[in-house]
Parts: C-alpha cells; sequence; structure tokens
C-alpha cells in the first residue's frame, strides 16, 4: 500500500500513466488577493463519490481549498501532507469543523477513483472534488487562483504539466475568503492559525 512518503520521495521522478512530471512552477494568486474584498465565492463541483456539491453546503465550516493535480511531482504532495499534518494538530471538536478540499484542474485525467486514492493517501478527511473543465475554471476564478497547462510538445499532447497556484485559501463558516496560507506554511503553523480562527467563531 502506497503511502504520502512515496509521493514525497517520489519527486520529479514519479511515473504514472498521463502527464509528463516536468519543473513545478507556482502561479500565485493575482491583486485581489492582497485586498481580500468580499466577493461571491459560488461554485458547483462533484466529489469522488458523485455526490454534487455547491459553497452552501459548507457553510458553518470552516473550508481549506487547495487547487492541484494528482500527478503534480511536488508541491501537491507536499502541501496536502501539510493539510494532514494540520488536521492531525487538532483535536476533534477542532477538526470536526474543518472541510479540507482538494480541487483537481486536471478533471480529464484525474478520475473519481483516482481521487479518492491520491487523496487517502494523505488523509481520508481531505474532500476530492472534480468537475467539468467550465466549472473547474469557475471555482478557480471565484478564489482569483490560477492555473495553467503546459504541452512542451504538440506532437504529444498527452505529455503535459500543469503549472498552479501553490497557496491554501481558508474560507470562513459565512463563506468569506478569511486568508491564504502561502506555499511553504508548516502543518504546526497551519494548525495554531486554525485553532485561532475556530476559536473567534463560536459554532452556531
Amino acid at each position: 500500500m502506497l503511502d504520502r512518503r512515496f509521493f514525497l520521495a517520489a519527486g520529479a521522478a514519479l511515473v504514472v500513466a498521463g502527464p509528463l512530471f516536468a519543473q513545478h512552477a507556482d502561479l500565485e494568486p493575482g491583486p485581489e488577493a492582497a485586498t481580500e474584498a468580499p466577493v461571491p465565492r459560488r461554485y458547483l463541483m462533484e466529489d469522488a463519490w458523485g455526490n454534487a456539491l455547491t459553497d452552501e453546503d459548507f457553510l458553518g465550516k470552516f473550508v481549506l481549498i487547495y487547487f492541484g493535480y494528482t500527478g503534480c511531482p511536488d508541491v501537491c504532495p507536499t502541501t496536502l501532507s501539510v493539510i494532514a499534518d494540520a488536521l492531525a494538530g487538532l483535536d476533534e471538536a477542532q477538526a470536526a469543523r474543518v472541510a479540507p478540499l482538494f480541487v483537481t484542474v486536471d478533471p480529464d485525467h484525474d478520475t473519481a477513483k483516482l481521487l479518492q486514492e491520491y487523496t487517502a493517501v494523505f488523509d481520508s478527511r481531505i474532500i476530492p472534488l472534480r468537475g467539468p473543465k467550465a466549472y473547474t475554471d469557475h471555482m478557480v476564478a471565484a478564489f482569483n487562483a490560477r492555473y495553467e497547462r503546459i504541452v512542451p510538445d504538440p506532437a504529444q499532447p498527452e505529455r503535459y504539466s500543469i503549472d498552479h497556484t501553490a497557496s491554501v485559501a481558508l474560507v470562513g463558516p459565512d463563506g468569506q475568503l478569511i486568508k491564504r496560507y502561502p506555499h511553504g506554511t508548516t502543518g504546526a503553523e497551519m494548525a495554531a492559525d486554525l485553532k485561532v480562527q475556530i476559536a473567534a467563531v463560536p459554532e452556531q
């Protein structure tokens, strides 16, 4: 059975059917991220078990949102490990108030089954979401994130990598974006901040 150490150790040498694991570049959010202006962040996606989910399904929760893909050689495994470590750093009641989402930006390759297996390697509480490209693009734009598919050789379109925003968005129980955890945040740092955020908002 694979565990997350496999993904962390494999890095750019990891080989599975599909994407070419090239050097990864991060695409950070644009200017809106600095203002954190309240804007509607509506979305409709499907989890890996076939359930349609919208932003309204997560109202009342602190939601961690990370955009990535299963073929990511380094940043995604590292970030999902950080999220898993952060969840482990919370007590049961605190963790129950957090909904961690892994949203694939490669829905054509990342099947529901693959997403189930991939996220389970890190923490079974991570909810994998996928949707048609138009729905994916809408959710990415709603959180001011970005991604770009890189195809080095047009004659081999199946060999590609995807550059994408590496930060993790934190959305509050009211559905508003609270902050972004930059790439490099540790699990302990994320857990400590989540404890503060959770303590500041009494559970309804």
